[in-house]
């Protein structure tokens, strides 16, 4: 069974994204969400929550923003984990390098980011397909976009989120990657498309939160799965495509 677990600002009444994974997923699946609408605890807080109340074999983070565009997904998870052990973590989005003194994901650019995503903002006037990468096969990252993930839930016995260093909304997603590394493989997959009600953001926390990382992995950084080092003075960035008149514009509910 799949645990799809949710930190949720949006009152218990509001049932979109909860429908949306009951029409996608495709398989068996019990669905937590923790109720942050007073914002009194931070995204890793709420997801150790998530993994304490869940009992699936496989837990599934994802913001309550994301949508699935594709029905079936849970089966491709659950796939991809039977068919290779070593794998821990599977995401829509990651990179196969971090730097020692950059903490952006996509700060090394091309070929070193991986996968896509369908971005729409929230009036739903564009919607744009950010695509990390063209290779279409499983790709083996570091680190990953903490949009949506999935890890087996025999990890939790050595991991978890760190609360303690990461109180708010920032770089839970890079940290738990390091931790999951330590002992298995991360993989980005082509095979699972979600659409994004937003497009992050970079301000002051997240910043504050990037220097606790860098500090916190100052003996681990950079990480690295490529076969090469990215210059980061001739950094090539990904595409994006308006692709709104060729879409519909909704998502399964």
């Amino acid at each position: 069974m799949i645990s799809v677990i949710v930190c949720s600002k949006q009152p218990a009444s509001w049932d979109f994204h909860q429908r949306n994974v009951d029409k996608t997923i495709g398989s068996e699946y019990e669905y937590i969400r923790i109720d942050n609408t007073s914002n009194s605890f931070g995204i890793c807080a709420a997801y150790n929550k998530g993994v304490q109340q869940s009992k699936g074999e496989i837990l599934v983070f994802v913001h309550e923003d994301c949508f699935f565009m594709e029905v079936g997904w849970g089966n491709v998870v659950c796939k991809k984990f039977k068919a290779d052990n070593k794998i821990g973590l599977i995401g829509v989005a990651g990179t196969q390098y971090l730097f020692e003194n950059n903490p952006f994901w996509v700060a090394a650019g091309q070929p070193f980011a991986k996968g896509r995503v369908v971005h729409q903002d929230k009036k739903g006037t564009s919607i744009i397909l950010t695509v990390f990468s063209w290779d279409k096969e499983d790709a083996e990252v570091v680190a990953v976009d903490g949009l949506f993930f999935a890890i087996k839930r025999e990890l939790f016995n050595r991991i978890k989120f760190d609360e303690n260093t990461f109180s708010g909304f920032h770089f839970y997603d890079l940290d738990i990657s390091m931790q999951v590394r330590k002992t298995h493989k991360l993989i980005v997959t082509w095979d699972i498309l979600v659409k994004h009600f937003s497009g992050g953001n970079t301000n002051q926390e997240w910043h504050a939160a990037g220097k606790k990382f860098l500090e916190k992995y100052k003996n681990e950084l950079p990480a690295s799965c490529a076969s090469k080092k990215p210059d980061p003075n001739n950094r090539i960035p990904f595409y994006s495509y308006n692709i709104t008149d060729k879409v519909d514009n909704g998502v399964i509910i």
